[in-house]
């Protein structure tokens, strides 16, 4: 929602918001005024409101607006509203990975000079920003499945990098999951759901960056040294190769656009802290993005240790035994109270995922982060710290000053 209110301010539009937690640098930084508050006078006063599809329609703004005869439109169409002004959408789909993959086709294209613009779901390490506004060939945007938001787009390249049960407190089965990529992938002129590429020798060079051979049919292709290193990376990369062949991008021009992407925040992320340990952040707020960060922590020498903060109380319930299953296989497990988002407050369930990893580590439930920064401190400089959730817990870590990005 923050890259769209820029982008629409960027358009000429007065633009101020309401979100329980108005506290966003990007829209901060571009003078856009977002209110905790309900402001009913603005509604009043607006030509249009744009709303998440985390908020129902019975939310008091909305219908309100709704009331007043206002033109109300979901995100996900304002979206696609906004990329028809440019000749070719990229729209990158799939339960794990998209963020990484839009981003990494961005910067490709970027480096090969195509001037592309970007909405994306994630901010960029390079400059802390989810968009960028550039030419009107490409539009390059991370396309989400839920409340089939992505079906708005027409793109003329899709990509999806997986189909799997998630946001069933939507689509309530996997089936039905499948059948709204079906018809997103049918609403795409060309579409990449899978690749010949394959990655070979994966490790971590001298410089401690991800290090891999792309081949294609038993050919190499080239090298490829990224700098974030979880281990992830390599399919994500692979999958935006097989994107930009198919955009007429150079192979020269996609290993020099890899190799100076520096990533997203929140993707394995090192960050500095105040403790002794080492600390990284990531996104993982579902049970196989979890194993995937427990791919890349064998990459690391010493006690890896996790703090999860569950990001809804409804994706814990459908995936109760995953997420047991996953956290157990770190060394020590800490949870966070759950980031409840658009959902009523349940502890039975996170008392519930508490009881299931207890049974074979020793595991902690906090809701004071005060508690939970006292005992991490007593982790030491052998600890690797992985700091995992959607929710807010970097942020309250680091208005705590437990943690800071360079």
């Amino acid at each position: 929602m923050s890259s769209l209110a820029v982008m629409a301010l960027r358009e000429g539009n007065n633009v101020q918001g309401y979100d329980a937690r108005p506290e966003n640098r990007l829209l901060h930084n571009e003078g856009v005024k977002i209110s905790s508050q309900l402001d009913f006078c603005s509604v009043e006063k607006c030509d249009e409101l744009i709303y998440s599809s985390a908020f129902n329609e019975n939310f008091p703004l909305i219908s309100y607006a709704k009331r007043l005869k206002k033109p109300c439109c979901v995100r996900g169409k304002f979206l696609a509203r906004i990329a028809k002004n440019y000749q070719k959408v990229v729209a990158v789909a799939g339960a794990h990975g998209k963020s990484t993959v839009t981003a990494m086709i961005f910067h490709i294209l970027k480096v090969a000079g195509k001037r592309p613009t970007l909405h994306l779901g994630a901010y960029l390490k390079e400059g802390s920003q989810n968009f960028f506004v550039d030419g009107d060939e490409f539009f390059v945007t991370e396309a989400c499945e839920y409340h089939d938001n992505f079906l708005y787009l027409k793109p003329y390249l899709g990509v999806v990098t997986n189909v799997e049960g998630e946001h069933l407190d939507y689509f309530k089965s996997l089936a039905n999951v499948k059948k709204s990529f079906q018809k997103f992938e049918k609403n795409c002129q060309n579409c990449v759901k899978e690749t010949s590429l394959k990655a070979k020798s994966v490790k971590l060079d001298r410089l401690g960056r991800l290090q891999f051979e792309v081949l294609e049919n038993g050919k190499k292709l080239f090298d490829v040294h990224l700098t974030p290193i979880g281990l992830y990376n390599v399919k994500d990369a692979l999958f935006a190769i097989e994107a930009c062949r198919k955009l007429g991008v150079q192979p020269w021009q996609i290993k020099l656009g890899l190799e100076s992407f520096r990533g997203l925040e929140k993707r394995f992320e090192k960050v500095k802290s105040s403790g002794a340990c080492k600390v990284f952040l990531d996104y993982a707020h579902h049970p196989k993005e979890i194993e995937s960060v427990l791919e890349t922590c064998r990459l690391l020498k010493g006690k890896k240790v996790c703090v999860f903060q569950p990001h809804t109380y409804s994706r814990t319930r459908a995936f109760l035994p995953q997420f047991v299953n996953a956290l157990s296989q770190f060394d020590e497990v800490f949870l966070f109270k759950t980031y409840a988002a658009r959902e009523s407050e349940d502890l039975e369930v996170e008392l519930q995922l508490l009881k299931g990893v207890s049974e074979s580590k020793d595991c902690i439930l906090f809701y004071c982060e005060t508690a939970l920064i006292d005992r991490l401190k007593n982790l030491t400089a052998e600890d690797n710290l992985i700091i995992m959730g959607a929710g807010d817990l970097p942020e309250i870590l680091q208005s705590s000053n437990f943690i800071c990005r360079d």
